[in-house]
């Protein structure tokens, strides 16, 4: 009984973070101006327990550490809220660490995936 619940809360959580990241993606692709600066900070508090600026204050390698203690479900999502974040904020030093850990993502899990590797030239074009 304790694993089915495990395995239902992660799913929950699954959908809720697709919730989220969807209204990212649709603030990114065109409708920016209506993204609440606080929406992001929220995802972080939400949906990793940590503060957005905790988590930006950690380096490539204690990111990657912090990761590595998330369920395997839950660091493509980390990853793709760096991203969106390093995006809407023009910040290299973020889109840098979402780089490590989609590249991490795919490493440790042994996952291929057309759109990691989308994301992942969207992030090299914009640290150009």
């Amino acid at each position: 009984m304790g694993i089915r619940y495990e395995k239902d809360t992660i799913l929950n959580w699954i959908n809720e973070m697709g919730k989220f990241l969807r209204l990212l993606v649709g603030k990114w692709e065109g409708q920016l101006e209506d993204l609440k600066p606080e929406t992001i900070p929220k995802g972080y508090k939400e949906f990793f327990k940590k503060d957005r600026e905790e988590l930006l204050s950690l380096s490539e390698n204690e990111i990657i550490i912090f990761a590595s203690s998330l369920e395997p479900e839950q660091i493509r999502p980390l990853a793709q809220l760096l991203m969106y974040d390093g995006l809407f904020n023009s910040d290299k030093e973020i889109l840098q660490k979402a780089k490590v850990l989609f590249e991490y993502h795919m490493k440790s899990s042994g996952s291929f995936s057309f759109e990691d590797y989308g994301f992942l030239s969207q992030i090299d074009k914009a640290l150009k």
